[in-house]
């Protein structure tokens, strides 16, 4: 071959390979406003993330009486909240011992309230709303408690929770004795995963 063919056609391997190590690159304005804009939208979903229900997941359930609580038995708790809400949902399944379901909760959450650990859920079938609190004690155990209150408004059933936390009748100071509709104690929450 001839130096000046061997000369062009390095000259154009080399403007084809130049060309091709440019391809797939993108502007750096473009590329530093799609990195601003990734960001934003993890922020955004770690405040919608963060913003979720501290309680959330499925449970087994299990009783607690005198400062003890039993070992958790086949009744499950779900709870879960709507990404970005105060809203979502409990499920409760109570199971006899001989594992069938005796009763459940099917219901939907109008809001929660993570600082004053509190839910306020109205089941399916009703029209009235009622509220759930908890608590987590310093070994990380997670405490339930069904206050049974129903009311017609959200506003009624806020209303009825303070009255009996101000009475004493509800309240989270040794909640595997007492502390729940009376002397009752808390329920036990055992994570199922």
């Amino acid at each position: 071959m001839k130096t000046k063919t061997k000369l062009t056609i390095v000259m154009l391997s080399a403007f084809v390979l130049m060309s091709c190590a440019d391809t797939g690159k993108v502007d750096k304005s473009v590329a530093d406003t799609n990195l601003t804009l990734g960001l934003l939208k993890t922020a955004e979903a770690s405040a919608k993330e963060a913003g979720q229900i501290e309680i959330r997941g499925t449970f087994l359930q299990a009783s607690c009486s005198a400062g003890t609580c039993n070992t958790p038995g086949s009744n499950t708790v779900t709870i879960q909240s709507n990404f970005g809400t105060t809203t979502g949902y409990l499920y409760v399944d109570y199971v006899n011992g001989s594992g069938t379901s005796t009763y459940r909760v099917n219901a939907e959450i109008v809001e929660f309230n993570n600082a004053e650990r509190v839910l306020y859920y109205k089941p399916k079938n009703s029209a009235n709303i009622s509220a759930l609190i908890w608590t987590i004690t310093t070994e990380n155990e997670i405490l339930i408690c069904d206050v049974f209150n129903g009311k017609p408004t959200l506003a009624e059933t806020k209303t009825d929770l303070n009255s009996r936390k101000a009475s004493g009748t509800v309240y989270t100071t040794n909640p595997k004795a007492a502390g729940c509709n009376g002397s009752f104690a808390f329920n036990f929450l055992t994570r199922t995963f």
